[in-house]
């Protein structure tokens, strides 16, 4: 498996004029295409299998109570 870079973005929410933090971390190329700016601070390198198909970071199972 190989590695990559992810991280947290902010994009402009155009409703509102303002920008949102997005709290998932993504690859360059998955927030490039949805109109978002990396939080360079924010970067984490993981195995490519760590991602869903959307490039987004896999959210971890919720544990059972």
């Amino acid at each position: 498996m190989s590695e990559v870079e992810v991280f947290y973005f902010v994009k402009l929410d155009m409703g509102a004029a303002d920008s949102l933090s997005i709290r998932r971390h993504a690859t360059l190329a998955s927030i490039k295409q949805r109109g978002g700016e990396p939080i360079l601070e924010t970067k984490r390198v993981v195995d490519t299998s760590e991602l869903d198909e959307n490039g987004f970071l896999k959210e971890p199972p919720v544990p059972s109570v």
